[in-house]
């Protein structure tokens, strides 16, 4: 007989969505080792299908509920047709263990239920369930900070005036705080994992006292302080990295750096290019840098204006598998810190990217922020390092590698894989 789920994952973007938060709570799942109940939403709308994220899970989902509400990153209609179906999907589920005997002694079959944001509506829903029944240990994690972006400006949405931001400030009332006096849906979001969370996971420390700064009520803030899990994004197996194959060129006889994401705005592997721009082109010969990214024209004319076709590389996004293999098979690997945010002392943001080159076994240079998390890190897999916005240090590392008078030590990469 299949062991019933004891845990409910409440993920509104959930793979095989192609969604960085819906891939780490996956992976979740997949290091949980333990069977879980899915509720999901239907988001083909706005974010396209990668059918090997599904194979992350690695079969420990026992049921799945898609549910087909209107999708929208933040707009309260939205969110309010996402609660409706996510609890008659919960009950529906009571109903059926109920009639299975699979309930445990406080009336429901989990002992736990995990969300994560971004999305928001996870938590809207997820707090939901918590008051229904409360004897549900309830997990919230938080990507990065909902109420404000990267750069530390707020990040809104309104929340008019409804029967269920009603029973939010009901709720609110009856475990002694105050709902937010503002109408900014991600500002709710936080208060409500704050006030009702049993745990509250963030990807390091420095997330979670810079969201706690970020609270006007003091007694909140305490209370997500004394319920915080700093938990790093989490590292695959070695196994999901050969499930697939990148159809790769990689040249002998050259360094290979790969940069994986987004290539615009202040979180970008520009320092990288210019870097290469600097050098003589005896030496750029000896190097590549795949930049796997989604093309844009003027990613291309920057390439050709510095005369960089040689050895910068502009390739599609991969999907996830074939990513995963990729990364394996390049000698280096490039990861971009996020600039400092707008009134913070240290930098919350820790790349969800760090746990799967991690886990490649190959070497890491970081584009570093002085005070991020991975600046600190002594962790051996990462290797070179340089300061953001300083194309010149850039250069001058690339030109150590291409003269080979420093090298990616694989061995040591690999011994970080292994722990």
């Amino acid at each position: 007989m299949t062991e019933p789920a004891r845990r409910l994952v409440i993920a509104y973007c959930f793979v095989p969505y192609v969604d960085t938060s819906g891939t780490v709570a996956a992976k979740r799942i997949c290091l949980g080792g333990e069977p879980v109940d899915v509720i999901q939403n239907e988001m083909s709308r706005i974010r396209k299908v990668d059918p090997g994220l599904d194979l992350v899970a690695d079969g420990w989902i026992r049921r799945r509920a898609l549910l087909e509400t209107p999708t929208y990153f933040s707009a309260w209609s939205s969110i309010e047709a996402w609660c409706d179906a996510g609890m008659a999907q919960v009950e529906t589920w009571v109903g059926d263990s109920a009639q299975a005997n699979e309930l445990l002694a406080h009336g429901v079959p989990w002992s736990s239920v995990y969300s994560r944001s971004h999305f928001v509506a996870s938590h809207f829903l997820a707090a939901l369930i918590k008051d229904r029944h409360p004897d549900v240990v309830w997990e919230a994690e938080f990507s990065d900070p909902c109420s404000a972006d990267a750069t530390g400006a707020e990040r809104y949405a309104p929340l008019p005036d409804s029967a269920l931001k009603d029973r939010f400030a009901q709720m609110f009332r009856r475990a002694g705080y105050e709902p937010p006096a503002s109408d900014n849906v991600f500002e709710w979001a936080e208060h409500l994992v704050y006030a009702f969370a049993d745990q509250i996971m963030f990807t390091n420390a420095q997330q979670s006292e810079y969201m706690a700064g970020r609270c006007a009520d003091v007694g909140l803030a305490d209370r997500m302080r004394e319920h915080t899990v700093a938990t790093h994004h989490p590292m695959l197996p070695q196994k999901f990295y050969e499930m697939d194959t990148a159809n790769l060129d990689l040249e002998d006889g050259v360094l290979h750096i790969a940069y994986f994401g987004n290539f615009y705005g202040k979180q970008s592997p520009i320092d990288a290019v210019r870097g290469l721009a600097m050098l003589p082109p005896e030496l750029r010969s000896t190097l590549r840098l795949h930049v796997f990214t989604q093309p844009t024209e003027s990613l291309r004319a920057t390439v050709m204006r510095d005369g960089l076709e040689d050895c910068v590389r502009v390739e599609e996004f991969l999907p996830f598998l074939q990513f995963l293999d990729a990364a394996r098979r390049m000698d280096l690997l490039l990861v971009v810190d996020y600039p400092l945010p707008l009134n913070a002392e240290k930098n919350p943001f820790l790349l969800s990217k760090w746990g799967d080159y991690r886990g490649s076994g190959t070497p890491v240079w970081g584009i570093l922020e002085e005070s991020s998390v991975l600046s600190a890190t002594e962790d051996p897999a990462l290797q070179f390092r340089t300061p953001v916005g300083h194309p010149t240090a850039a250069a001058a590392l690339l030109s150590k590698l291409a003269r080979k008078v420093v090298r990616p030590d694989r061995k040591a990469a690999q011994q970080s894989a292994a722990l």
